[in-house]
C-alpha cells in the first residue's frame, strides 16, 4: 500500500551549516501546519524553491522543535544543487509527512546497530539519539561510512554524546585513510565484520547509497541476524528510482 502524507507544513529556512564538501545540514522552523508527529528514521517530501518535492530524511529526535534535514548535493543541478548553491536562512520550504518504516523499536532490548553512508548519517542520528533519550540501556553502535576523511561530519556531536552515554559508541569508518591514521579505514562492512561480538541478538538499522545497504544487510544475514531484525532504507537517486519503477521494483 502506497504511504500517504498525514501532515503539510509551510515552513522557513532557520539556519544552514555546510557539513562536508557536498552535504548541507538544513535546518526548518514551522510557519503552519500544526506539528509533525514523526518517528526516529522516517522521511518527508521536502520542497524547496520551484523544484519539486524529494525524499530527505529527518535527522533530530522527534521531541525537538523544528525539523533538521542533511542533503547532499548530487551534482544533477536540480533540488539538491539549489540547496547547496541557492537556498538561503528565511527561504520558504513545503514539507509533507511523514513517511517510512524503518523506525526506532522502543520495545526491542537487544543491541541496537546503525549503519550510515553519506547523508543516510541524518536518519541513523535521530535512531541512535531517540534511543538514549529513552533511555535505551542496551548498546547502541553507529557507524558511518566515508569515502575520505574530509566526509566524515558532527565527529564532535557524536564524542559529546559518548562522553555522557557510556552504552553509546560512534565509529567512523574511511575508506581511503588520511595521514593521521586517527579512523578505522577499509569499507563500513569490515568493521561490522570485525565487530560481530557486539552484533548478536542486535537490531539493525540501515541508511545511505544502496550498495552500501545492500552489503551490510547482506553481511548481517550472514552473520546470523533474521530478516526481521535488519531495516533497511537505500537512499535512491532520481535516475536509480526511475530505473526501478520502469522494472517493477518501485
Amino acid at each position: 500500500m502506497t504511504e500517504r502524507p498525514s501532515h503539510h507544513l509551510h515552513c522557513r529556512v532557520a539556519a544552514l551549516e555546510d557539513a562536508t564538501r557536498d552535504v548541507r545540514i538544513v535546518r526548518l522552523e514551522t510557519l503552519d501546519g500544526g506539528s509533525f508527529p514523526f518517528r526516529a528514521g522516517q522521511f518527508a517530501q521536502v520542497a524547496f524553491g520551484d523544484y519539486p518535492a524529494r525524499d530527505y530524511s529527518m535527522a533530530n529526535r522527534p521531541s525537538e522543535p523544528g525539523l533538521e534535514f542533511h542533503i547532499r548535493d548530487m551534482k544533477t543541478g536540480g533540488a539538491s544543487g539549489f540547496v547547496a548553491r541557492k537556498l538561503l536562512i528565511g527561504d520558504p520550504v513545503r514539507v509533507a509527512g511523514p513517511l517510512g518504516r524503518v523506525v526506532l523499536d522502543e520495545e526491542d532490548d537487544g543491541p541496537i546497530v546503525a549503519v550510515a553512508g553519506g547523508s543516510g548519517l541524518a536518519p541513523m542520528k535521530s535512531v541512535a539519539e531517540m534511543a538514549l533519550e529513552k533511555g535505551m540501556t542496551q548498546r547502541i553502535s553507529l557507524y558511518f561510512g566515508a569515502g575520505e576523511v574530509r566526509d566524515i561530519y558532527l565527529e564532535d556531536h557524536f564524542a559529546r554524546l559518548m562522553a555522557c552515554h557510556a552504552n553509546f559508541r560512534f565509529i567512523p569508518v574511511v575508506e581511503r585513510a588520511g595521514k593521521t591514521g586517527a579512523h578505522r579505514t577499509g569499507l563500513v562492512t569490515d568493521a561490522l565484520a570485525q565487530d560481530t561480538a557486539h552484533l548478536e541478538e542486535a537490531m539493525a538499522y540501515l541508511a545511505g547509497p544502496p550498495a552500501m545497504v545492500e552489503a551490510a544487510a547482506a553481511l548481517l544475514a550472514r552473520l546470523g541476524l533474521p530478516e526481521a531484525r535488519i531495516l533497511a532504507d537505500p537512499f535512491y537517486s532520481d535516475k536509480e528510482n526511475a530505473e526501478r519503477q520502469a522494472a517493477g521494483l518501485a
